[in-house]
């Protein structure tokens, strides 16, 4: 079996930032998304082809295996059934093929993915319940003996019907983004690139159902979400960018008349400018680690930390990781930025 990651979207949902960086680089419990999912494939033995654009292709330039597409904007980019079947004729895939959707982060590894895997296609499937931030009619939804409840009389089934974005949604059941696509169906593939304009991966899973191919599903647990619906991150997306070089992203948004909601990506190795300022600051740590300075003394600074910043004192923010440390900051107006 091979395994591809699918790296070539443009982030829109993430506005701003999106523009600026690819979700797969975002990160999340540590490290970037990419590097959790490359992780947990390793942990099955598989080591990845990591399809891309050619607007964020130096964000891959250190590792290996990768695909770009020449794709500049979202206009011009590959679907994501295009991308997969790119990549099977770029690299001359002969195998049974794994598929993740770079956006994705999962708490839980791949090894029960996998071991049910039994040669008909597979999608991972995860439960979304009474969670409010999770809209099941927006994703991908699922029917099958037991769907109607939970938990399903077992973790791993065949689907009696897939539907991408329906309203009322089949079920509470929504497929994660992970896909096993066995060697048989290739063709099928193939031939659905050449003749659809539906080329979100669910919208295969339904023609394969429509022409008589049994689809099973796989039950993941623990927590799975797509991390462009984090709410810091959603809190940014119409911000406006104040910095974006080598050493950091920081962009601004403004809150009221008053108040500036500030968010910034400090790159492994580097540190912020420094400086002091009229007004108090509050900084808040949302992934990561480094460490913050203020009038001269350092001390260490991590996920889910609050600093307080005094009027006039000087502060900067030290990245000596290696990924990127991502804060937040709250302060008032009182002046023009960048």
């Amino acid at each position: 079996m091979k395994a591809l990651i699918l790296a070539g979207g443009f982030a829109k949902r993430l506005g701003t930032i999106g523009e600026l960086m690819p979700k797969a680089m975002i990160m999340e419990k540590g490290d970037t998304i990419l590097n959790n999912l490359i992780k947990k494939l390793r942990a099955v033995n598989l080591e990845p082809i990591i399809s891309t654009n050619k607007k964020f292709e130096r964000f891959f330039s250190g590792y290996p295996n990768v695909i770009v597409e020449g794709a500049l904007a979202e206009e011009q980019k590959l679907g994501a059934v295009s991308a997969i079947w790119n990549a099977i004729e770029t690299m001359k895939i002969e195998e049974d093929l794994m598929v993740i959707c770079a956006d994705n982060y999962f708490s839980s590894g791949f090894e029960g993915f996998v071991s049910s895997y039994t040669g008909e296609p597979l999608v991972g499937i995860y439960y979304v319940g009474q969670n409010p931030e999770m809209r099941p009619e927006e994703m991908a939804t699922v029917k099958f003996e037991g769907s109607d409840k939970y938990p399903p009389p077992a973790n791993s089934f065949f689907f009696t019907d897939f539907k991408e974005k329906v309203s009322p949604p089949l079920s509470s059941y929504v497929s994660t983004g992970v896909y096993i696509f066995p060697k048989h169906i290739f063709p099928i593939l193939g031939d659905f690139c050449r003749s659809s304009k539906q080329d979100a991966p669910g919208f295969f899973i339904q023609h394969l159902m429509q022409i008589g191919v049994k689809v099973k599903g796989y039950l993941f647990s623990g927590d799975w979400y797509d991390v462009s619906h984090k709410s810091y991150l959603q809190a940014f997306r119409e911000a406006r960018v104040v910095k974006n070089d080598d050493r950091y992203i920081v962009c601004d948004r403004a809150i009221g008349g008053n108040l500036v909601l500030s968010i910034t990506i400090l790159h492994a190795g580097k540190q912020t400018t420094g400086h002091s300022h009229p007004v108090g600051e509050v900084y808040f740590f949302v992934e990561g680690e480094g460490e913050i300075e203020t009038n001269g003394s350092r001390r260490r600074v991590r996920e889910k930390d609050v600093v307080t910043i005094a009027p006039n004192e000087f502060h900067r923010v030290h990245n000596n990781r290696e990924n990127d440390l991502i804060f937040i900051s709250v302060f008032e107006k009182y002046g023009e930025r960048g």
